[in-house]
């Protein structure tokens, strides 16, 4: 029998070592204050940060609407999404409700923008 078997086994239990410990370390809570839901929702231990205000570009054509800008976060911080038009609504008089950011008793979780 080779070395290679060994060396390999050796790697999964070398990995499964530093994998748990990453968890032990960041506990319930992951990295930077969040806490991921089996509903797939992230909590923010930190407030975002205020709205930008943007100048809004011209409307490309009658029918657009225009898509506000918001704060995401990437498990690490918050980053701006530019706003942008969308030229094309999914019906006559649709209307664009706002990502945003909402307050719990687990922190903070975005809600996405949705068309009414």
């Amino acid at each position: 029998m080779t070395d290679k078997p060994m060396k390999f086994a050796a790697l999964i239990v070398a990995g499964t070592i530093v994998v748990a410990g990453c968890a032990g370390r960041y506990g319930p809570h992951g990295p930077a204050g969040t806490v991921a839901t089996t509903a797939g929702i992230v909590y923010v231990q930190t407030a975002p940060p205020p709205q930008k205000y943007v100048i809004i570009p011209r409307r490309p054509n009658p029918a657009a609407v225009w898509i506000e800008g918001y704060w995401d976060w990437t498990g690490v911080r918050f980053v701006w999404v530019d706003g942008y038009w969308n030229p094309n609504p999914p019906r006559a008089g649709a209307v664009w409700t706002p990502h945003r950011w909402v307050k719990t008793n687990r922190g903070w979780y975005r809600k996405p923008g949705e068309w009414r």
